[in-house]
């Protein structure tokens, strides 16, 4: 079956979305399908793939505003980039914090129940800045997680607990979910920077990528223009192109389209 994975942090500016459009933008150069779902209010991976949200456009706000079995096969759209698939977002899904519903974790997981995604590599779940309901209705829905975090001391100890908030949905009501992979991005040749990736290897070994993404203008020049990256050139785009591309031959996914 198609992996559901979920890229995380509970800091905020780490490269989750660069990140996602990054993979989805290397498996697109392949000829593979990918489907992204935004839940993040912020609604950076819908923008940064081009995509316009109306009023009449479904959105990951309509998948957690009630409970609908395989309602997430509705809010589907194409996009411009070539086989990349979106579930959008936009601001309207950080009123979901709000929602008392006994059973709004769930609904995102319901949401999916039933949908056939083996026209996908994968699905990545571009998640929001935070440890609330939001995270929590997508680690009960995905089947593992990218930790993408910068190397610093604020984004590292954002992995402590993130961890913690993964074993406490894994004790009840996710059990099949693991920590897949943590991820290195905008990373600079500092000093603390250095330090930080070392540290982080020696504490968390081979779940470290041994690829470790490179903080380039391209990233947001790609980014403002809604251009895959693999598809951008210049401010030293070919680095980023390479980065993600070895980054997706170390996770879960393989070039055949099913999970290695």
């Amino acid at each position: 079956m198609t992996r559901k994975l979920a890229l995380c942090n509970q800091k905020g500016g780490v490269g989750k979305t660069a990140t996602t459009l990054g993979l989805a933008s290397s498996l697109s150069e392949q000829g593979l399908n990918v489907l992204i779902v935004d839940v993040d209010p912020q609604g950076n991976s819908t923008t940064g793939l081009g995509v316009e949200v109306t009023e009449d456009t479904m959105t990951t706000f309509d998948l957690m505003s009630r409970t609908a079995p395989g309602a997430a096969a509705d809010a589907v759209i194409a996009t411009p980039w070539e086989h990349v698939d979106l579930i959008p977002s936009n601001e309207a899904l950080a009123n979901i914090e709000s929602d008392g519903a006994n059973d709004l974790i769930f609904r995102l997981d319901i949401a999916f129940e039933g949908i056939d995604l083996s026209p996908y590599a994968a699905v990545l779940f571009d998640c929001p800045p935070s440890l609330g309901k939001l995270l929590f209705a997508v680690l009960c829905a995905v089947d593992g997680v990218i930790a993408v975090t910068e190397p610093t001391i604020d984004s590292v100890r954002g992995i402590e607990n993130l961890q913690e908030t993964i074993r406490n949905v894994q004790r009840r009501p996710n059990p099949r979910l693991t920590l897949e992979a943590i991820v290195l991005s905008r990373k600079r040749t500092t000093g603390e920077h250095r330090f930080r990736e070392a540290e982080l290897r020696d504490t968390y070994g081979d779940l470290v990528a041994r690829t470790a993404i490179p903080e380039l203008t391209a990233r947001q020049d790609a980014h403002s223009t809604h251009t895959p990256i693999h598809k951008f050139s210049g401010g030293k785009a070919l680095a980023l192109q390479v980065a993600y591309t070895d980054l997706l031959s170390e996770l879960s996914i393989n070039t055949e389209g099913s999970v290695a």
